[in-house]
């Protein structure tokens, strides 16, 4: 058992479902308070106060909203050309123009498919 210290120098028992209680009233998604909760029962130790417990909460924080910025980075990157590629040519008939698939100017692309 964990135990963290308050501002004025009781000793309390960390409880985890305290930081995802108050995440979620800030308004965190229930899957996310519990992730960053759980992130932060991994780290916490004996003897740290309840600012060091905020600090790291803070800390995992920063930490899973860059997890979710590369994510979506990387989902973004490989869905942004569809299936095409430079270099396989691509002609739209009319009433046939997709414009997640080309670009608005042109109507005829280049692509190379990389399946």
């Amino acid at each position: 058992m964990v135990k963290i210290y308050t501002a004025d120098g009781k000793e309390e028992k960390f409880d985890s479902k305290d930081i995802e209680r108050d995440l979620k009233a800030a308004g965190l998604p229930g899957r996310l308070a519990e992730e960053v909760a759980e992130r932060v029962e991994d780290r916490v130790q004996d003897g740290w106060t309840v600012d060091k417990v905020k600090q790291e909460t803070d800390i995992e924080l920063r930490r899973l909203q860059e997890d979710i910025d590369r994510a979506y980075n990387s989902y973004k990157s490989t869905t942004s050309m569809g299936k095409y590629n430079v270099g396989e040519q691509r002609t739209v008939k009319e009433g046939e123009y997709a414009p997640r698939e080309q670009p608005r100017s042109e109507s005829r692309v280049e692509c190379r498919s990389i399946e």
